[in-house]
């Protein structure tokens, strides 16, 4: 077993999803080849027992609920430092990799050691869906890449659901501050500030991976369709755990683009008001005048 790649994976509550990414490492050969490390944030689900019944040879890291993905992610990163990992990867349990994903990902950092390199990810149900991957920076925000299978290319921001780092990154900028970023956008603030300090970013499309996309009540996919109350939008952008919290943007506009992510910033949330004045019509008159022309504030920025 290789001591010096240590695999990430944080978790909650989602005891059939991480024994299904643990399945999938095992068939891959990767639980034997790699030290992994589940950091469960206090999941009430049996996940932690599952795990040790069934995959005794990975490490699992106890939360108390409060660590969302950033706390996660650092007390993993924290302990693979402290065993001494040469390169570390972070990854969702709801990933699903090709054979010979991990050992390619962390090659390629071998071979460029100021790269930290993400894989592109399609949707499992809609194997033609960008899930996740490689951004190119505009001026308008940052637009997804897709790449043809079989290339590795420079891109400006990705993802955390699959990313491979040295731990010179570690080194030079410490670890993820769950202050700043505590869930939603953690990875792209530190992704952020490693590439101001000289790493080069890649997205790697040489691997088949995919992901089970699942809606979240903190990130609703479709702001203007999604039932319910209808002021959930500005609650939202006052909660620090959400995607669209004000603060979190605030950082990464303001990081990404300097003065001209104030533009960015106001552009984002300037949305926010007419699309909650939009909620207080009910579903059904919703669907019918703009289901051709669905509005949402989350769109890669």
């Amino acid at each position: 077993m290789d001591d010096k790649v240590y695999i990430l994976i944080p978790v909650h509550n989602r005891r059939a999803i991480t024994l299904g990414c643990l399945q999938a490492l095992d068939r891959n050969g990767d639980l034997t080849r790699h030290r992994v490390v589940v950091i469960d944030d206090g999941s009430t689900d049996g996940t932690g027992a599952a795990i040790a019944a069934s995959f005794p040879t990975v490490t699992v890291l106890v939360g108390d609920g409060n660590l969302w993905w950033t706390g996660a992610i650092r007390l993993g990163m924290e302990y693979a430092i402290a065993q001494n990992t040469a390169y570390i990867v972070w990854l969702n349990d709801d990933c699903r990799l090709a054979p010979g994903t991990l050992a390619g990902l962390v090659q390629f950092c071998t071979d460029r050691p100021n790269a930290i390199v993400g894989a592109q990810g399609f949707e499992q149900d809609v194997p033609n869906r960008l899930s996740f991957g490689g951004k190119r920076k505009t001026w308008q925000g940052y637009r997804f890449l897709t790449l043809p299978p079989g290339q590795t290319v420079p891109c400006d921001l990705f993802s955390g659901n699959l990313v491979c780092l040295p731990r010179a990154v570690v080194d030079a900028i410490g670890y993820p501050d769950p202050q700043t970023g505590p869930h939603y956008g953690g990875d792209s603030l530190y992704l952020l500030h490693a590439q101001k300090a000289g790493f080069q970013l890649w997205v790697d499309s040489r691997y088949t991976v995919t992901n089970h996309a699942a809606e979240s009540r903190l990130c609703p996919s479709d702001w203007l369709m999604t039932p319910g109350d209808p002021w959930q939008l500005v609650r939202l952008a006052f909660n620090p755990y959400s995607g669209l919290s004000w603060r979190l943007w605030w950082r990464l506009n303001w990081l990404a683009y300097g003065p001209w992510g104030i533009v960015m910033f106001a552009k984002k949330y300037v949305s926010i008001l007419p699309l909650t004045v939009l909620r207080l019509l009910p579903v059904t008159i919703r669907q019918r005048l703009f289901r051709p022309a669905q509005v949402s504030p989350n769109q890669p920025t």
